[in-house]
């Protein structure tokens, strides 16, 4: 703003050289449009003329999708079947994304890469004219992140010396009092990781008039996760500053122009937390056909849901026998072993004939903690979020 610039130049401050060179990494059209120069406070000079910009801009976005399936199937004998299937899909997108107000402005994209896999295996084995086993193997790992779209960029490259490059690279979120911010949102960067291994054994015996299937099921999920919120530092300027030589009030524009913030923070730390859950699981049913009108279904399941923890032991616990300090802990929670799951069902055909049929069924369900509610809130906007995974202490704690 040349107005501005010349403001600061009649009060004998000088313009930051960040500033300058901030400025030229997104240089814009040549201003345009005479008028005459005003103070800022409605008083204007007829004659000083300055020209400005008549401008208008856009963020561009894209998306782009690549997948792929493979697939076998084996029969290596009328008794044993083997069957595969793997999955790949892969994207990235661009977009101007707002969640804190910044990323609005051309250069400070959203972006999201992200690739999801998945693998499946099963192996069908007839044991005889009643008998058969089917054994499944399952792998599925979904990645994700949100990188601002100057992550490559290292604010000390002009001055601006944040302490951060790399992951955490790109400007700082910067907002000018009246204008659109610099900088992507401060949420990003972060990205994450969520892994799930599954094997399930199924057995199925046919004796008389019952259909008996009974069996085992493992499964390990894990979610490992970075959210630096704020990693990269904010910048504010509004109008609550005085020019460096001058001491004269000034506006927000010109506070920036002269790199005079009136406010900011960053936060520092490590935010990686990698955590995980082993269940396990037994079941038995029964399919009995009572009479040609009615089948009964009945059956028992045990559920072990693994505690969840934290790879580096980075869960804490308050302990309440020792003045109610956190500590860090390897188990949140007590074990739970008695999740007995009873069902029972019926079909019953009412008039013999297979044209209405009557079902009814009851059972007991049990399902595991989701690891989200140990992670924390990080991506809203806090430092001490409370909860196991983030609790202000510990090694490289969040500050």
């Amino acid at each position: 703003d040349l107005a501005s610039e010349a403001s600061i130049a009649g009060l004998g401050d000088p313009i930051n050289p960040v500033t300058t060179a901030l400025l030229a990494r997104h240089p814009y059209p040549t201003p345009n449009i005479a008028g005459a120069y005003s103070d800022g406070n409605g008083c204007t000079d007829p004659s000083t003329q300055v020209t400005t910009d008549n401008l208008s801009t856009s963020t561009s976005f894209f998306n782009r999708v690549d997948s792929a399936i493979v697939k076998i199937d084996q029969n290596f004998n009328a008794n044993n079947l083997l069957t595969g299937r793997y999955y790949i899909g892969d994207s990235s997108q661009s977009f101007p994304f707002a969640q804190l107000a910044g990323g609005l402005l051309p250069g400070f994209n959203t972006v999201t890469p992200t690739r999801v896999q998945l693998i499946s295996l099963s192996y069908v084995k007839v044991v005889n004219a009643s008998q058969v086993n089917e054994a499944r193997l399952g792998w599925n790992r979904f990645v994700e992140g949100f990188f601002p779209q100057d992550q490559s960029f290292n604010p000390n490259s002009i001055g601006l010396d944040t302490g951060v490059s790399g992951y955490n690279g790109g400007l700082p979120a910067t907002s000018v009092s009246g204008f659109s911010e610099i900088g992507a949102t401060s949420s990003i960067p972060r990205n994450r990781v969520d892994s799930n291994w599954h094997f399930v054994d199924n057995y199925s015996w046919k004796s008389g008039k019952h259909d008996v299937k009974f069996g085992y099921e493992f499964r390990r999920t894990t979610i490992m996760q970075v959210i630096n919120h704020n990693f990269r530092g904010t910048l504010s300027f509004g109008n609550d500053v005085t020019g460096v030589n001058s001491g004269a009030p000034l506006t927000s524009l010109e506070a920036f122009l002269e790199g005079i913030p009136d406010g900011g923070k960053q936060v520092q730390g490590d935010s990686l937390r990698h955590t995980f859950q082993n269940s396990h699981g037994l079941f038995i049913q029964d399919s009995f056909r009572a009479t040609s009108r009615l089948t009964l279904n009945y059956g028992m399941r045990w559920d072990y849901f693994g505690v969840t923890g934290e790879k580096n032991g980075l869960f804490y616990t308050v302990d309440y026998a020792n003045g109610g300090n956190n500590v860090s802990t390897n188990q949140l929670y007590d074990k739970d072993l008695n999740n007995f799951a009873p069902r029972v069902a019926f079909a019953y055909d009412v008039t013999g004939k297979g044209k209405t049929v009557v079902r009814g069924g009851w059972g007991i369900f049990y399902d595991a903690f989701s690891q989200d509610m140990f992670l924390g809130h990080l991506p809203w906007n806090c430092v001490f979020c409370p909860g196991p995974a983030y609790p202000g202490i510990g090694p490289q704690a969040l500050a």
